[in-house]
């Protein structure tokens, strides 16, 4: 494990959430996570639509720093509140290493 990658492995807080009957819980994706350890060049999310992967990634990215509407760390706006509160039951696990910058792409079709 290379323990310079920003983030290393994903875990969901099972023991924490409220109910996998609800919204972002009983998502397929959700209901059934554990963990995900992230590789250190590259990572795929992969599954057919709703399964929850545009979920998982903002959540990821909230819970790392990043504006849930896109952007750098260091750029901070709100339009209306349209993420899920999946951030706070998920656990990152980061490397000894901090990025000197980063960018989270929000795709919205």
């Amino acid at each position: 494990m290379d323990l310079t990658q920003f983030i290393r492995k994903i875990e969901l807080k099972r023991k924490d959430v409220p109910s996998f009957n609800r919204y972002p819980f009983d998502l397929p994706v959700i209901r059934t996570l554990l963990d995900i350890a992230m590789h250190p060049n590259v990572a795929y999310l992969i599954g057919e639509n709703g399964m929850g992967k545009s979920t998982l990634l903002e959540a990821i990215a909230v819970a790392a720093g990043f504006n849930p509407e896109g952007g750098s760390a260091n750029f901070t706006f709100s339009t209306y509140n349209t993420h899920s509160e999946l951030e706070r039951y998920i656990r990152v696990i980061k490397g000894v290493k901090k990025p000197k910058d980063g960018f989270y792409l929000r795709a919205i079709i």
